[in-house]
């Protein structure tokens, strides 16, 4: 559909009920206008139902005096989804997990398929996180009749450049957001499916740990133990990550020694990359969910997490590729939705606070560094 096409569309369902604004036409774009008194929400409502059944995607916003409706784009043709592509997708990243945890686990993956599948608990608990996160977001953008397509897993392998086997998966939405309430509930989903899922083998992991010197007795058989883990390579602890090693009594455990528990170490990654999609900036997960709760005033909660991520790189370069992919690819400021005059319930408003709660307690200022 053409530009012409949307317009007479367009004109010929809003008739009479809302002025063009030939201002913003001359500019190309296509915004109609009219007066709180004249028109209600619920009509424009209806307009926009119609709209979106003549496939053109329209946006809501409002002034004192005036409701304002943005038309926006004809939507393509959904085109066929190829589901042997993800399916490809996600059995590569499961071989290359598995490689990867037969590695931490002490043995050579490629010495044999026994020696390979070493790594099988490893590659299952985390592509079981990363798959929750990801069909949180899926399944929740279908339920509002989001245009998305199925999980694409990302497999990698190559020792001492990736530590977990994969850069992890990613959905892609091909339609636009249609209010507050769908941005919140698709943005949340897969962070709290992905936080469940983390904390349930994070606990079984520790459940399954051996005393200390069953600890000591298994590391010892993959290299030498350290008592000080001076070099070795250690992962970054958190408030919650330490909360329940504390809880089992597992503080003989070191950090620099928890990558050879592969529940443990899957359930330590389901909570950095929980803690990484809940920084409350532009497309991030977190950055959804502000979005969501305080609308246009999220660029200034991003803004501060923005400045706070950048200033961490003083402390720890783990964050100097994170802070240029969000500056450059990600962005500070998040889009508006279809329609921005819906506001959240108290019940999301309460789950939108333990969003935040979750992001400070799973947070690792250094995630991994050299002891």
């Amino acid at each position: 559909m053409n530009s012409q096409q949307i317009m007479n569309t367009a004109a010929t369902i809003i008739g009479n009920r809302m002025e063009l604004d030939y201002y913003n036409r001359m500019a190309g774009k296509l915004v109609f206008r009219q007066h709180r008194i004249m028109i209600t929400e619920d009509e424009i409502k209806d307009i926009q139902r119609e709209l979106l059944i003549n496939g053109i995607y329209s946006q809501l916003q409002t002034t004192t005096n005036e409701y304002v409706l943005h038309v926006l784009a004809a939507f393509p043709g959904s085109k066929k989804e190829k589901p042997l592509i993800n399916l490809a997708l996600l059995l590569a990243t499961f071989i290359t997990t598995t490689l990867t945890g037969a590695l931490f686990v002490g043995h050579d993956p490629f010495e044999s398929l026994s020696a390979m599948f070493t790594g099988a608990p490893y590659a299952i608990a985390l592509m079981a996180i990363l798959g929750a996160h990801e069909m949180g977001h899926y399944l929740y953008a279908k339920r509002y009749e989001i245009s998305v397509t199925l999980p694409y897993f990302i497999p990698f392998f190559l020792p001492g450049l990736n530590l977990f086997g994969t850069f992890g998966a990613f959905i892609k939405m091909k339609s636009p957001i249609p209010d507050k309430k769908a941005l919140f509930d698709v943005g949340i989903a897969g962070p709290i499916a992905g936080f469940v899922v983390s904390l349930f083998f994070l606990i079984l992991g520790f459940y399954l740990l051996p005393d200390a010197e069953g600890v000591r007795a298994y590391v010892s058989q993959i290299h030498p133990w350290s008592e000080n883990g001076s070099g070795a390579l250690t992962l970054g602890n958190s408030i919650l990550f330490e909360f329940i090693r504390q809880s089992f009594g597992a503080g003989y455990l070191p950090m620099y020694e928890a990558y050879h528990f592969p529940f443990i170490f899957a359930g330590w990654i389901g909570m950095l990359v929980t803690a990484l999609n809940l920084i409350p900036i532009g497309q991030l997960d977190g950055g959804h969910i502000s979005y969501a709760l305080v609308g246009s005033k999220a660029k200034y909660i991003a803004g501060a997490a923005f400045l706070a991520l950048a200033l961490l790189n003083f402390y720890s370069l783990n964050w100097l590729v994170w802070t240029l992919l969000i500056f450059f690819l990600i962005k500070l400021k998040h889009p508006p939705t279809l329609d921005d005059t819906v506001q959240l319930d108290t019940n999301r408003k309460i789950l939108g606070a333990i969003s935040y709660l979750i992001f400070l307690t799973c947070f690792s200022p250094a995630p991994v560094y050299f002891g």
